[in-house]
């Protein structure tokens, strides 16, 4: 049997080990490079979410990511697959090798892949050649590439492949339990694989490739399959498919209804912000230059992906195809229209109707689905019967996909004849503008894969091929994917990731995410409050005047009249209360608050202050967090336009906060019921009489204990220890005007650096680094005093040893009074005026070079009060 035999270990062996041959440029442990551009988000996330497993709290929310969020926002970490888990196992993994340790399981990914999908082409009854052939080049292209530097998305294509391999194998071999058993944890690790857009595009291939594969194999195999049992396959397929969904409900319902209801960067996106310009030149470069084509939206790879495209010309030499056939080739070009965004409607309707597509941006990233289907027409090319060519007294049976290897080779010429004449291909983002390609290698992979296509010509017209031709085809293949590969997309230099130890240390420093962030992740609440306001710098504060309002947005309007260090805006509390609190902390002198326990889920405080008064916690208002105070259940109030208040007592006091996510919860419990349902199912279907018995009882047992394990650390793991105490600071005489007044002119880059929004310079916070840097090319910073105001002092903290800037006053925010006495660096900048200046507007602008802002602070007379 095949399966057995001692050739066919030979080329397992050689399957498995073919990607690390294929990735040798970022060879884990060995290679300086690695994969470039969004991979190393992936780690960064996986680190940060796996750092709170391992100090025995399971993370449901993450205080700093995205301004704050839940912590299913860190998707990329996988937590709910097991390479990451796999990983953190490794040696060395926590000493800095995690980087290294996630490419080589990536890349053994991969051959695994491979592995499982010859095997499937093998069961079809194609020979070892095309098994290996078809199956390579379905692998292994600029789909899978891309999804590699994005680093979780690599396993949504796994396991879309795989998944669609389980699916047929289940349909040819139908008995037992190991082709259920397969859909059900493939869908599973699908659903959790971490990219969301590449999970649903996944899903919506796997379904596709469940409805057509019955009519499929009937028809290569010229089968009279019954649609009564193609029915039945279909049903039951969905039927595993919806519990595999259902394993990953504690990663489908956080997502759902915690993440994306509040992701303003996501759920509000426009048309025009999900699509992106595709030409037709340029995508058809995936077929005869993938060199050419956009990365998002590449999936080319060897010159023979041309011929399922080139399947109508079959017609004009009177080949029959079947009528599957036709429709899997309707679905590829259906793909690619969607896939050419604006320049049809095809991906309008999409986007328009689709649950959760208007959610992803980029539309070429469904190319994954194609290769797939690609690889349908490429089998039942090989499997159709020769055509007999005549031509006078010549007379040939030549294969079909020897026909339209032909149509291919004299296509390709054309083709690059007609881009490069035309210039009609992008130049912001194929591989021939993101790497320096050598012409030499173009060339390359240009002749390696015409010599692929001249292989199969003669492979399909000979009666019994050489070994030699088949040897020298798979080279070729393998030769022009290797290259298209090496330069298909972004590297970078090795990444030394932090250490077990290093994280600690950071944690208890400041329990904030340190790497960087990606882009449209924040809430709705977190992006308002920016606008608004600022984001509390401090953890937690106590207030001493309480002001009642209806409304964030009233809260909002009143904060921008004026607003004091001492003050706290709170939404639905009693006035009498309020009142009567401010009444008492009036002559407060002494207050200070502590930490002292940290995590993700729980944070404890101890707090003393010499009158009843307000505690302000800074996460964004979620409505997820609880209360206690002293150890009895405290009411939550929103305060200050987002943030957190409890009401504390005079004296000593506990406060502890507790994050809660129902969605979190009931996922959960799902997910454990369905593990229970599903370990029931394999021991009634492999097992009798007592054992059983025992296996179901032991099956519950292990649902249960993991349900219960993971409740119970939410708020018992380690103390992370982070350092954080405040002092309370009585009133002062002259307030400071601009403190949270409303900043205007300077922003970051994007939505993922909103923490260094002009704002921070308003804070209150003077602590070196905690604003931002100012550089030349930015437009000033402008502090809007909301009305104009008499100025006696202004301060400027931050960091001038690289230049001073240049600071000036305006009524109008028109004419400008440029404030000349700038020689000096000292910090803070002090400007004291003889006689008071009268300005709404302060502007501060970088000249030379960079300076570091950290706080603005503006002082009236003191007389005026």
């Amino acid at each position: 049997m095949f399966l057995f035999n001692k050739n066919s270990i030979l080329i397992y062996i050689f399957i498995i080990l073919l990607p690390f041959l294929l990735f040798y440029w970022i060879m884990p442990f060995v290679s300086d490079l690695m994969m470039g551009n969004d991979f190393r988000h992936s780690v960064h996330q996986q680190m940060e979410i796996l750092f709170s497993i391992w100090t025995g709290s399971f993370p449901l929310y993450h205080p700093t990511y995205a301004l704050g969020q839940s912590a299913i926002t860190l998707t990329w970490s996988q937590v709910f697959h097991p390479i990451s888990h796999l990983c953190s196992i490794m040696p060395g993994y926590w000493n800095g090798k995690a980087l290294q340790w996630y490419e080589f399981f990536k890349i053994l990914s991969l051959g695994i892949t491979h592995l499982i999908l010859f095997l499937f082409l093998r069961k079809l009854r194609l020979n070892t050649f095309f098994s290996f052939l078809i199956s390579f080049i379905t692998v292994y292209n600029l789909r899978m590439l891309d999804l590699f530097r994005f680093g979780a998305s690599l396993e949504a294509y796994t396991g879309y492949i795989v998944l669609c391999v389980a699916m047929g194998w289940y349909y040819v071999q139908p008995k037992g339990i190991v082709g259920p058993l397969g859909i059900i944890i493939m869908t599973y690790l699908l659903v959790v694989s971490g990219h969301p857009q590449h999970m649903y595009y996944g899903m919506v291939g796997a379904g596709l490739f469940m409805l057509i594969f019955p009519f499929y194999r009937s028809d290569i195999f010229n089968l009279s399959g019954y649609i009564k049992d193609i029915l039945k396959f279909i049903s039951k397929t969905a039927l595993y498919m919806i519990i595999g969904v259902l394993l990953a409900s504690v990663y489908i319902f956080p997502f759902v209804f915690d993440f994306y209801p509040t992701n303003t960067g996501r759920a509000d996106a426009t048309y025009e912000w999900s699509v992106a310009p595709i030409g037709f030149f340029e995508l058809l470069g995936n077929f005869f230059m993938p060199f050419l084509t956009d990365v998002h939206s590449a999936f080319g790879g060897s010159l023979l992906l041309t011929l399922p495209i080139l399947l109508p010309l079959l017609a004009f030499f009177r080949i029959k195809i079947k009528r599957s056939v036709w429709v899997i080739w309707g679905i590829i070009i259906f793909w690619i229209l969607f896939i050419l965004g604006d320049k049809t409607p095809v991906y309008k309707l999409c986007w328009t109707y689709l649950p959760f597509l208007s959610a992803f941006r980029h539309q070429g990233r469904a190319s994954l689905i194609l290769p797939m289907f690609l690889m349908l027409i490429l089998i039942w090319m090989v499997k159709e019967e020769p055509y007999h060519l005549k031509l006078k007294r010549f007379s040939v049976r030549i294969a079909p996909y020897s026909i339209l290897a032909i149509i291919a080779l004299l296509l390709t010429p054309f083709y690059l004849i007609l881009v490069y004449t035309l210039k009609a291909y992008s130049v912001e983002m194929p591989p021939i503008a993101i790497n320096n390609i050598p012409l030499w290698k173009i060339f390359l992979v240009l002749l390696s894969g015409i010599f692929s296509l001249l292989g199969l010509i003669v492979y399909g017209i000979k009666n019994r091929p050489s070994t030699l031709l088949k040897l020298f085809i798979v080279f070729m293949a393998i030769l022009q994917v290797g290259v298209i590969l090496r330069y298909g997309t972004f590297t970078d230099p090795l990444e030394i990731q932090p250490t077990f130890e290093q994280i600690k240390a950071q944690k208890r420093r400041q329990i904030g995410f340190q790497a960087a962030e990606v882009i449209n992740m924040q809430t709705r609440t977190a992006v308002k409050q920016v606008k608004n306001s600022f984001m509390e710098p401090f953890l937690g504060k106590l207030f001493t005047e309480v002001v009642p309002v209806v409304s964030d947005d009233e809260a909002y309007e009143k904060m921008r009249i004026m607003r004091l260090p001492q003050q706290v805006f709170i939404e639905g509390y009693d006035t009498e209360r309020a009142k009567q609190i401010t009444d008492n902390a009036r002559n407060m002198k002494k207050g200070s608050v502590e930490l002292i326990y940290s995590s993700f889920n729980r944070l404890e405080f101890k707090i003393y202050s010499e009158a009843p008064a307000i505690f302000g916690l800074s996460y964004p208002y979620t409505g997820h967090w609880r209360a206690w105070v002293n150890g009895e259940r405290a009411k939550v109030y929103r305060a200050n336009g987002a943030a957190h208040a409890v009401e504390v007592p005079e004296g000593e006091s506990i406060v502890e906060f507790r994050y809660w996510s129902d969605a979190f919860f009931w996922g959960m419990i799902i997910t454990c019921a369905t593990f229970v349902l599903i370990g029931c199912f394999v021991c009634i279907g492999i097992l009798k009489g007592y054992p059983r018995f025992i296996g179901i009882i032991l099956i519950s047992a292990i649902g249960t204990g993991i349900f219960i394990l993971w409740y119970s650390s939410l708020y018992n793991g380690r103390n992370f220890k982070t350092a954080y105490s405040w002092v309370y600071s009585p009133p002062s005489k002259v307030p400071n005007i601009a403190y949270g007044k409303k900043t205007l002119g300077y922003y970051p880059a994007s939505e993922a650096q909103l923490r260094f929004h002009g704002s921070n310079a308003v804070d209150g916070d003077r602590s070196p680094g905690s604003g931002f840097i100012l550089r030349p090319t930015n437009k000033p910073l402008i502090v809007d005093l909301n009305q104009c105001e008499e100025i006696k002092t202004i301060l400027l903290y931050g960091e001038f040893n690289k230049g001073v800037p240049e600071i000036s006053i305006s009524e109008n925010g028109r004419d400008w009074q440029r404030i000349s006495s700038m020689e000096h660096k000292e910090n803070p900048i002090s400007i004291v005026f003889e006689r008071p200046e009268t300005a709404r507007y302060i502007s501060v602008k970088a000249i030379d070079s960079e300076i570091g802002i950290d706080e603005i602070e503006v002082y009236p007379p003191e007389q005026r009060l």
